[in-house]
């Protein structure tokens, strides 16, 4: 019993300065997700619900906080009717509470003035400790006279992949991960290229992308954060995970959204390095949240984490780190 008590005392002195080097290295990780839309007649709800889904996989899977989310949409707080509704029973305003909490996660229209300032905001923020979740949907294409490929953002804007490398390039965060699900988004991937980048498209340069047949998403991107969600839009599980290692990696997310793609699309992944792409995972945890385990009030499972299994006690009260989770376990 007396072995068992100073091992216990040793786990719970070390799991601290574990958890304190793996906040420091790995920072903070950001996300600023962008749906332009385009237009009225072209801003379908699917982007809505791909945007919503991944929203609420960040905030209520992996606790990202609020204000390290950024979401560019459309015509962002007007009240004015700009999206198409999925059952074609016309037009209706796009919602900003993007995840059922009574309050507007959308911060801003999905104009050119709006990302460029997002981004120079980041720029002063970010360090290189952080990361960046990069999540840009709806429609792109090819300029007619140069054929350079773009994005399209509210008010017909266009934005070239020239366009988004600059503004990319100005931030220090130590890694950035995008996922693009436009029409021929594997145009960009040549242009996006860094040491430090991750690039997921859902098709290839010369293809379109698709939307799901039975649900109203996008094909690639649902299945691609079905993944990193460990569910559904149902909360149906699904399993990403093919190293077992308790996380899902953005190589594992592909992989796993490449095979699940049924529509005439090929998806496009790229990392440099290479070993990058399967090692970066949402999942992160701070001396906050293993504080927040401890509470008394708090809940049995309240933490995704980075899949390192630990297990420390202190009153009673033990702590699991295990398939991607913190469990706290009342003796």
């Amino acid at each position: 019993m007396k072995r068992l008590t100073i091992l216990i005392i040793i786990l719970w002195t070390l799991l601290p300065a574990v958890v304190f080097a793996q906040h420091s290295d790995a920072g903070q990780l950001f996300a600023v997700l962008i749906s332009g839309g385009r237009n009225k007649l072209t801003n379908h709800e699917r982007y809505w619900n791909d945007c919503a889904f991944l929203y609420r996989t960040l905030r209520q899977t992996y606790h990202v906080p609020k204000d390290n989310i950024t979401v560019l949409m459309s015509d962002g707080m007007d009240p004015e009717r700009d999206m198409m509704r999925a059952d074609g029973r016309g037009f209706m305003s796009s919602p900003t509470d993007l995840d059922g909490d009574g309050q507007a996660d959308v911060s801003l229209s999905a104009a050119k003035h709006n990302v460029e300032a997002t981004f120079n905001e980041l720029a002063n923020r970010l360090t290189a400790d952080d990361r960046l979740l990069l999540y840009l949907i709806d429609h792109g294409g090819y300029d007619d006279n140069d054929g350079r490929p773009y994005l399209w953002l509210w008010g017909d804007e266009r934005f070239y992949s020239s366009q988004l490398v600059t503004v990319i390039d100005r931030l220090q965060a130590g890694s950035v991960c995008i996922l693009l699900g436009q029409c021929y988004s594997g145009a960009l991937i040549a242009d996006l290229q860094a040491s430090g980048r991750i690039v997921t498209t859902a098709c290839s340069a010369t293809e379109q992308s698709w939307s799901c047949p039975e649900r109203p998403y996008d094909e690639f991107v649902y299945h691609w954060t079905c993944a990193i969600a460990g569910s559904d839009e149902n909360g149906l599980p699904v399993h990403a995970d093919t190293d077992g290692d308790g996380r899902v990696t953005m190589a594992e997310a592909y992989e796993y959204a490449r095979r699940h793609d049924r529509r005439p699309e090929t998806p496009q992944y790229a990392s440099w390095p290479d070993e990058l792409g399967r090692q970066w995972a949402l999942g992160s945890i701070s001396i906050e949240s293993v504080d927040q385990l401890m509470a008394d009030d708090a809940p049995e499972t309240c933490w995704s984490l980075s899949g390192v299994r630990q297990t420390a006690s202190r009153r009673g009260i033990s702590i699991v780190r295990q398939n991607g989770r913190a469990r706290k376990i009342v003796r």
